[in-house]
């Protein structure tokens, strides 16, 4: 049975995969035939996107800012495709353009925090987390993130602060949301192991 399922999922795979360099054809002859649509662009980096070719997915990003470059979505999209593919810098630096072409995003801070603690930029990761934590009240995942660049920067006591303020929360009125963090007992065990780095 269990040689029947992964048959299964390999062939589910390939027919994606399959699916997904048709698609990527058919899109490649619609800009052929109308270069300046940006859309036509996007959806191609979308495209690579689904089957995971990072570098033609931010080459066909690019293409779409040549022609519509105050557009933060494209941008969103280039700094996803770059976080995908481990190009962290590149990332925050698309997350920046982001922000500065619109003032009410979110999400981007989020993802940039998670570029810089992967570039162990603790103190920018902090910022970042800070930033996105203030801007939509509270998110558990934002909130254990902001708790690592804290441990990162070796500031245990104000990684406490936040550890405990989240165990409060799905403890009480959030009880039995998880996240990156695992669960109520995960959490409570990684206070526990904060705390003597505390004493």
């Amino acid at each position: 049975m269990r040689g029947i399922w992964l048959v299964g999922i390999t062939t589910a795979v390939v027919m994606a995969a399959s699916a997904g360099a048709d698609r990527i054809r058919e899109i490649e002859a619609d800009i052929a035939a109308d270069p300046g649509n940006v859309d036509l662009y996007v959806e191609l980096g979308m495209a690579y996107e689904y089957v995971k070719d990072w570098e033609n997915a931010a080459r066909a990003y690019k293409s779409a800012l040549a022609l519509s470059p105050g557009d933060p979505n494209i941008h969103y999209r280039l700094a996803e495709t770059y976080l995908s593919d481990d190009k962290l810098p590149q990332a925050v630096e698309e997350y920046k353009a982001v922000v500065r072409l619109d003032a009410e995003a979110k999400t981007p801070f989020y993802h940039m925090g998670r570029a810089y603690l992967g570039m162990r930029e603790y103190d920018n990761a902090r910022a970042a987390f800070e930033e996105f934590n203030r801007r939509v009240a509270f998110d558990f995942n934002g909130m254990w993130y902001l708790g690592q660049a804290y441990e990162g920067l070796a500031d245990y006591r104000r990684a406490l602060e936040v550890y405990r303020k989240m165990y409060d929360l799905i403890t009480g009125p959030y009880a039995g949301v998880t996240g990156v963090f695992g669960n109520a007992d995960d959490l409570s065990k990684h206070i526990k192991k904060i705390e003597k780095k505390v004493r």
